[in-house]
């Protein structure tokens, strides 16, 4: 991380300003070394963080050992090209939920942010995007993951100007309150331990005017929401590598129906079990309503099983109604857009 740029973390703690130590340096960027808290009045010394590969860590050790924070870990560590190969199908879905529509737009809205924050970065898709379509040269995107192996993974793309990584709880983040003038949160905060702490959390460290963006995970169907837990329960103890094996059949039997190219109507809704009329694709249907067994033609197979397995594996896995989640912007908040979809419901908001 360029100097410049490590002058505005803080201790996550006492949100006391921190001193760099270089071992290794490359021009102005700070390869490796430690950023040390001030002593204390006491005369304890200030705790002190690691910079490795150029990322400043702020991970504790037990959050390290978190079941999710090792399943994401893994995904990204064993699925190297994932960011690529799916990028323009989830920047298109981004920029419909969030109310966009297009690049240009998103590239409008940019350039008057300064600080952005992708919490949750993953291999950095969103941040590179951002820094991408940023017209203004001195807006800076951090992006912010637990997962260590997803941020050298992004950190391992060329492409990433003005893009800063920095390993961190999104719950304990390095930075001062009121810090951020965007802040996103894409398909992450329903896999921390508590998502409406969490979503307090960052709202600190935004700007009043700022903005957000986040995305929570819908509740189905009673038959699939009683297949995934069940599934979860059984796979949730193996490593990611097992999971991947075991969701494989899924896979191929999502692959399978959809295949099929058939559709299926339903005159009357079934409101025991959570299920609309309407006409569906037979694949649609039996992933939206009975499992998820996803498949889309436009990723290769592995990349379909991964999305399986990384609906399954995490611990945490929180699902809400569109009236639980919006009861989260009912004080303090500005809705700009608001999207609802089967798989979940997205929101930008302006802090007021």
């Amino acid at each position: 991380m360029k100097r410049q740029y490590l002058q505005c973390l803080v201790d996550p703690d006492t949100q006391t300003r921190l001193a760099a130590n270089a071992t290794r340096e490359t021009g102005d960027d700070l390869v490796e070394g430690e950023l040390q808290a001030p002593d204390a009045a006491d005369g304890t010394h200030g705790r002190r963080y690691p910079i490795r590969e150029g990322i400043p860590s702020f991970v504790s050790e037990d959050v390290k050992a978190d079941q999710t924070v090792k399943s994401f870990g893994d995904k990204w560590d064993q699925h190297r090209y994932y960011r690529e190969h799916t990028r323009r199908f989830y920047t298109d879905w981004y920029l419909a939920r969030f109310g966009f529509g297009t690049i240009e737009n998103l590239k409008s809205f940019l350039k008057d942010q300064r600080y952005v924050l992708d919490a949750g970065t993953g291999a950095g898709r969103d941040a590179a995007n951002f820094a991408d379509q940023s017209s203004v040269s001195d807006t800076v995107v951090f992006g912010a993951d637990t997962a260590w192996h997803a941020l050298s993974n992004a950190a391992a793309q060329p492409d990433r100007p003005n893009v800063q990584l920095v390993h961190a709880d999104i719950n304990r983040l390095p930075f001062p309150d009121g810090f951020f003038d965007f802040i996103n949160c894409d398909q992450v905060i329903h896999h921390t331990p508590d998502p409406r702490r969490t979503f307090e959390n960052l709202k600190k460290k935004l700007r009043t005017g700022g903005q957000i963006a986040t995305y929570v995970y819908r509740k189905k169907s009673v038959i699939r929401e009683f297949v995934d837990d069940y599934i979860r329960d059984r796979i949730k103890d193996e490593s990611f590598e097992k999971a991947l094996e075991l969701c494989e059949a899924i896979t191929k039997m999502g692959k399978a129906f959809s295949d099929l190219k058939a559709k299926v109507t339903l005159e009357e809704d079934i409101p025991i079990l959570g299920i609309q009329k309407g006409t569906y694709d037979v694949q649609r249907f039996l992933h939206w309503n009975v499992m998820k067994c996803f498949w889309n033609d436009e990723f290769d197979f592995y990349t379909n099983n991964v999305v399986n397995a990384d609906w399954y594996h995490p611990v945490y896995c929180f699902r809400y109604t569109p009236e639980e989640f919006r009861e989260w912007f009912a004080s303090g908040w500005e809705i700009l857009a608001w999207d609802e979809q089967e798989a979940g419901i997205s929101c930008r908001a302006r802090k007021v």
